[in-house]
């Protein structure tokens, strides 16, 4: 086993400069692919005005990361993220969900503008 993923699947989290720039924003997801380049991804990153380079995903939070994005299939709480969703893969088949998506991106953008 890698050393990263023995310390990742621990929960430890390892030293960092505080000189070295951390990406402010997170996305949670259930799968280990690496999904920052999906399209609906970009898109949605694109209508929140979040640059890819800006985020970070994980399948689970980390301490002193904005959450933007859940899209885990189990609900944990306490939700602190800006949008909650279906994980991607039932996402990008489900026209409700991609409405439900639609909606919080909406409701986001307008309590932002205010």
């Amino acid at each position: 086993m890698e050393k990263s993923a023995y310390l990742d699947a621990m929960g430890v989290t390892r030293w960092r400069s505080a000189d070295a720039k951390g990406k402010p924003y997170l996305i949670i997801h259930d799968s280990d692919s690496d999904i920052s380049q999906n399209q609906l991804v970009l898109a949605v990153l694109g209508l929140l005005d979040i640059d890819v380079a800006d985020c970070d995903f994980d399948t689970e939070m980390v301490k002193g990361m904005q959450v933007v994005w859940d899209m885990r299939k189990l609900r944990v709480r306490p939700r602190v993220a800006w949008l909650v969703s279906t994980p991607l893969t039932a996402l990008e088949v489900s026209h409700q969900a991609k409405r439900e998506l639609w909606q919080q991106i909406c409701q986001h953008n307008d309590k932002v503008a205010a």
